[in-house]
């Protein structure tokens, strides 16, 4: 069957290659952008052909015409809201999944948590407070809460499954519990799928962001794309909309691949030039395009790492050529992890600092 990343390579769109025959006369290539002639003759190259049990953002699709209703078209036209102010965040902010097998309070100045434990199916907050939160994350109260939308495509899903009136009431709950700010759900972005799923994505995306700052919460646009075209569409949204001051972006799944890493990071600097104001980037992953980032944004890391090492009693040691790895740490059994988890998010604290000198230098 051959390798899939190599395959999935095959279809990855790269400024300078040949559109594909059938995009020129495509009525949805103003938006799209036309995909490459690696492609096939055009997106619609990827339709399953499975018509009435399809639910792929596809017109070959008898579920097409509802999918494309429900976000009123492809097109960018998201009324503007009012601007949220945001205080500036740290530059590295942990990722905190629970508080197991810790007995204190982790003392930071912002702690990233998953937005999808913020809701439930029926769209219910399952914390009646700020202390119900820092009680069960064993946070203190001067930490800002980051929550992040990057996931798993289910759970994403089920976010805007909640429909208008639901993610509305679960947005209030969480300006109710004391959340800083939000980073929009990550819809996705698949390369052998056809396109229209991809302009659905972004504009759910967009949706999503203007639900969360109309209700006074924070947030971090996901600049979700996998063309050239879609970035110079959401850069085009964000000079269109100032209440936008942050965007974020993934590098932890497609884009990992170091060769995809730098195309994306070209787009995203793209993206800033055209803006022409300075932006936030909320970033997960990517630690080796960091300093060219930060040449383009206020960068901050939201970082599981710190996190995961000390549950796996890993402690995070610098390494002398600037990089950071975990080193076992074997704990008594049933001794908690507090000081090894303070220790890793001091160590990704210095780590990222060092990083942000590079971004100066090459500023």
């Amino acid at each position: 069957m051959g390798n899939p990343q190599s395959n999935m390579a095959n279809l990855w769109n790269t400024p300078g290659d040949t559109m594909s025959l059938g995009c020129h006369s495509c009525p949805d290539r103003a938006h799209c952008g036309g995909q490459t002639q690696s492609g096939g003759f055009d997106c619609l190259e990827h339709c399953c052909q499975r018509p009435e049990s399809c639910n792929i953002v596809c017109p070959n699709s008898s579920a097409y015409v509802d999918r494309y209703r429900e976000i009123r078209g492809f097109a960018l036209d998201i009324p503007v809201a009012r601007k949220v102010d945001l205080p500036r965040l740290p530059s590295f902010v942990p990722l905190i999944y629970h508080g197991s097998a810790r007995n204190d309070v982790l003392s930071v100045p912002a702690a990233a948590l998953k937005l999808y434990r913020f809701a439930r199916r029926n769209g219910d907050c399952p914390f009646a407070s700020r202390e119900a939160v820092d009680k069960e994350f064993k946070l203190g109260g001067q930490a800002r809460i980051i929550l992040s939308g990057v996931a798993e495509d289910d759970e994403v899903e089920r976010w805007w499954d909640l429909e208008m009136r639901g993610r509305v009431q679960a947005i209030k709950n969480l300006r109710r519990v004391g959340v800083s700010m939000v980073t929009t759900p990550n819809c996705s972005v698949i390369a052998n799928r056809p396109r229209h799923d991809d302009m659905h994505s972004l504009k759910r995306i967009g949706q999503m962001f203007h639900e969360f700052v109309s209700e006074g919460v924070p947030a971090a646009l996901h600049v979700n794309g996998r063309a050239e075209r879609d970035f110079v569409r959401w850069a085009e949204f964000i000079v269109k909309h100032p209440e936008v001051t942050h965007i974020a972006y993934e590098f932890t799944t497609g884009t990992a691949h170091l060769q995809r890493m730098i195309q994306h990071c070209d787009w995203l600097c793209l993206l800033a030039r055209s803006v022409g104001r300075r932006l936030g980037l909320v970033v997960r992953g990517g630690s080796r395009i960091l300093p060219a980032l930060g040449r383009s944004f206020d960068v901050t890391l939201v970082g599981a790492s710190a996190f995961s090492m000390a549950v796996k009693r890993h402690r995070a040691e610098l390494q002398p050529g600037g990089g950071i790895k975990g080193v076992s740490n074997p704990l008594p059994e049933g001794h908690p992890i507090d000081a090894l988890l303070a220790s890793n998010v001091n160590a990704f604290n210095h780590w990222i600092e060092n990083l942000s000198d590079e971004f100066a230098i090459a500023a």
